[in-house]
């Protein structure tokens, strides 16, 4: 199992704005430093000041200067974004990081966002699922056969070549979606797609994953295609460590009262948190589970670093090491 750094926080002042983004740049890099497999950006668009907004151009300028990592979207929701423009940009950050490129399609749960970009509210999973299947219409085609002519919504267009830049893996970056449903879960195994989910519990992960595992060799793919599929596919959590149980409850505790909406959590029953050893117990378990991703929400407070920066620390050095990150699933031949 390896560890990807998830970058969701809030800002309550705007004149914390650019010290957030280049702490959040900070904190990527140095994941990808100590060996985290994956930096994890998400789109929320006016939703309670969320640090970057717009995960793309965030993706953009990251992708430069990781050296391993690969970078995920977790997730895009393409209801919210013309496709050829979705695609050209994926493909650019796909080339920009060579080849080391997630992008895991959600509809996201705020309705904020839809009304930002015009979006019918009443549509949302039609827009959601038309979107998705007209991306992927775009990456494969090759400007052979007529042209490709689509609506998702008001949006319109008609290409007849092919998308330049092309992704850097090919015919398009690794693909997943995130879902918590078993349908969802059956139609992304079929698709050959990794899948991003949120269980609560390490046995609410294992039944989710063996659903998934299921359908993934029923489908017929390639071995290739199941292995990097399972290798990306994960779970979110928010997390934090520190010297004993009780202290982790009592800094996520502090920090929730601080930001009520600061991480993927609300409460800490819902992270992993506690001490390296409870940390480290859960993560096993979660391996167990068939987590191949564990997508890692720290607590961030761009105002009070101190406890982030042990948390960081502790679980880079007396958590990481018990688990083999298979970096080697980063790779890609052009």
């Amino acid at each position: 199992m390896k560890f990807s750094m998830h970058m969701s926080t809030r800002i309550s002042d705007k004149k914390d704005e650019l010290s957030l983004i280049n702490y959040m740049t900070d904190l990527a890099l140095e994941s990808d430093a100590v060996g985290f497999g994956g930096v994890s950006l998400t789109e929320h668009h006016l939703h309670e000041n969320q640090g970057y907004q717009n995960s793309l151009l965030f993706a953009a300028a990251l992708a430069p200067r990781l050296k391993q990592a690969t970078l995920i979207l977790a997730t895009v929701n393409p209801a919210l974004h013309h496709p050829v423009r979705l695609v050209e940009s994926c493909n650019l950050v796909d080339q920009l990081n060579g080849g080391r490129f997630v992008v895991a399609f959600g509809s996201g749960f705020k309705e904020t966002d839809l009304i930002a970009f015009g979006r019918d509210l009443d549509k949302r999973h039609v827009l959601f699922e038309d979107g998705m299947r007209t991306v992927v219409d775009v990456w494969a085609y090759d400007g052979t056969g007529g042209p490709l002519e689509f609506a998702v919504g008001s949006d319109r267009g008609k290409i007849e070549s092919a998308v330049n830049p092309s992704s850097f893996r090919k015919p398009h970056p690794i693909l997943a979606r995130g879902t918590l449903n078993d349908a969802g879960i059956l139609d992304t195994a079929k698709r050959g797609w990794a899948i991003l989910t949120a269980g609560k519990s390490p046995e609410e992960a294992a039944k989710q994953f063996s659903v998934y595992n299921v359908a993934l060799e029923a489908a017929g793919h390639s071995e290739e295609t199941k292995a990097l599929s399972r290798a990306w596919s994960g779970v979110g959590k928010a997390v934090h460590v520190a010297d004993t149980d009780e202290k982790a409850v009592s800094e996520a505790l502090a920090y929730f009262k601080k930001n009520p909406t600061g991480a993927i959590a609300r409460r800490p029953e819902d992270m992993v948190c506690g001490s390296p050893q409870t940390v480290t117990r859960l993560m096993r378990e979660y391996a167990a589970a068939g987590v191949g991703n564990m997508i890692t929400a720290f607590l961030i407070d761009v105002e009070d670093r101190a406890a982030l920066r042990r948390s960081f620390s502790m679980f880079q050095k007396e958590v990481m090491p018990h688990f083999k990150s298979d970096i080697a699933a980063n790779a890609v031949t052009a």
